[in-house]
């Protein structure tokens, strides 16, 4: 106690810590919502700090006794916070139940308001007034007359708290899984305070207790100690299932897209966003892929093609590419950066390896495959397409279709990958691959035949 000023009144102990300790929650809740704005919980939180900080404030002008009317000031201050609390818990729980309020809460935030306006505006020895009376515990402590507003804002209060810490308790035990944990502190927090508030509501009127000085103000340490657990616990658990949702979205839509058609989060992808990028596209394709669905059950052909994609897409990711769309019996990859032609080019020359290899551990002959590559380099467009209610990130534009061209031909002319001349002039010198020179094709799109280049194998 040595730490505290000398002009603090043993009384007056603690109302003043849970004064300074509200005031320090509420400017630094503020500091965070400036980081956080949209984070809904944490507004009611430092509205309750406020109005905690007020309830404390009028409590230690009370306390000091100086005169008639810094004591009917400090009490109006003190009973108007208190009666705006539980207003702050409603709607702090509905903030993390991510719920609006209903018309119950409304209605309990409407008493709130009115309440404390009366403590405000009310006159007389029935609302709130002079002349001053005694304590009952200490004649020597005065306080306003207050008949009937003062027992009807403790009652209202104190009553909110136990109907509310009931209610969390009731959520969190009715909810399965994922259990909501950050109801249990609000919980014990309210539950605390309640018993605290009954404590001193007893002392005030005489009654015989355990605890001889007042425990409101430890409690409600508590209480604010609680709350703050409670954010901490929901902001985390929303965090995850951010985290969680952000990667099953990354598995249908990739990230090459996601930096640029969701620069400000997920929430903020619109229909129609787009962007033109210079790429290099592989298309793959599996050869008689009619021919092997004839020859396998449903379950054999899906299990096979399941089992060649994660090979393929172990391979594509290594090299830094991105898996654009899964066409049934081929897909369309996107690569990005200056050197985009080299890394799809050895991409593909390494699904070709990994197809000999897959073919070579199958126990059934009959589910031997065959792949044909095509790659393309030029612009892109990387967007969304669809409706309001569906939507699909993809690729468009000529590139992509001569790269699907290109893969159409490796089964007509017999070779295994077939690269433009767009992508053989952006390869570096040095580069370990044999390019056969095809000449000019004509392809199906273009109007002007291409020139093609065969990787010899």
């Amino acid at each position: 106690m040595g730490m505290l000023p000398e002009s603090i009144l043993s009384n007056s102990i603690g109302p003043f810590i849970g004064f300074i300790t509200n005031s320090v929650l509420s400017l630094l809740s503020l500091m965070i919502i400036l980081i956080y704005r949209s984070y809904r919980p944490l507004r009611a939180l430092f509205t309750f700090y406020l109005f905690s900080s007020l309830f404390f404030f009028g409590w230690l002008i009370y306390s000091f006794q100086k005169s008639p009317f810094l004591i009917l000031f400090g009490y109006r201050m003190d009973l108007a916070s208190l009666s705006l609390l539980p207003a702050c818990w409603i709607w702090f729980v509905s903030s993390l139940m991510g719920k609006p309020l209903g018309w119950l809460s409304k209605s309990m935030i409407g008493l709130s308001l009115l309440l404390a306006l009366l403590a405000l505006l009310g006159q007389g020895p029935w609302f709130l007034g002079l002349p001053l009376e005694s304590h009952q515990i200490d004649p020597s402590i005065l306080r306003p007359q207050s008949k009937f507003l003062k027992p009807v804002i403790y009652l209202y209060c104190f009553l909110s708290g136990l109907f509310y810490s009931l209610f969390m308790m009731r959520r969190l035990l009715k909810t399965q899984t994922p259990k909501p944990t950050y109801f249990l502190p609000v919980a014990i927090g309210l539950i605390l305070w309640f018993l605290g508030g009954l404590h001193d509501g007893l002392r005030s009127l005489g009654m015989v207790i355990f605890i001889k000085p007042q425990i409101l103000w430890f409690t409600s340490f508590w209480l604010s100690l609680s709350l703050t657990v409670a954010a901490a616990l929901h902001f985390h658990s929303l965090e995850k299932m951010v985290r969680e949702t952000r990667d099953v979205f990354e598995k249908f839509v990739p990230p090459a897209y996601l930096r640029r058609i969701a620069i400000q989060g997920l929430g903020s992808i619109r229909l129609g966003k787009a962007d033109l990028q210079e790429v290099t596209i592989l298309c793959a394709d599996i050869r008689g892929f009619t021919k092997l669905s004839t020859r396998l059950s449903p379950d054999e052909l899906i299990h096979l093609v399941n089992q060649l994609y994660e090979t393929f897409s172990q391979t594509i990711e290594r090299w830094q590419g991105v898996i654009d769309k899964f066409l049934g019996d081929a897909l369309l990859c996107i690569f990005e950066g200056e050197d985009s032609s080299w890394r799809a080019l050895s991409c593909g020359v390494e699904l070709l390896s990994k197809a000999d290899v897959f073919n070579r551990i199958q126990t059934s002959p009959k589910e031997s495959i065959q792949i044909g590559i095509g790659i393309h380099r030029g612009p892109a467009v990387l967007g969304t397409i669809g409706s309001s209610r569906r939507m699909d990130s993809t690729v468009l534009g000529l590139t992509v279709n001569l790269a699907k061209r290109l893969e159409e031909l490796t089964q007509s002319i017999g070779t295994k990958i077939l690269v433009s001349i767009e992508v053989v002039q952006s390869l570096p010198s040095q580069q370990p691959y044999r390019l056969r020179n095809l000449g000019e094709i004509s392809v199906k799109g273009n109007p002007t035949p291409m020139t093609v280049f065969e990787v010899v194998m």
